[in-house]
């Protein structure tokens, strides 16, 4: 659950960031972005699905 759950993204975003100015430098932070939003609105929506199955009660989560 803490896997499914937990931070989404951080390090990514980090490195993107991070990455010297380039042409390919604000395709990679978009690309960067709609994957993390992506993940967290998808594993958002579905962790209480995944305790369930784990046998854990949903209002733990």
């Amino acid at each position: 659950i803490m896997t499914w759950g937990g931070l989404k993204g951080g390090i990514s975003v980090a490195l993107a960031l991070s990455l010297p100015d380039s042409e390919w430098k604000p395709l990679i932070l978009a690309a960067t972005y709609m994957v993390v939003i992506f993940s967290i609105i998808v594993q958002g929506l579905t962790v209480a699905r995944v305790a369930n199955r784990l046998g854990r009660e949903p209002d733990l989560v």
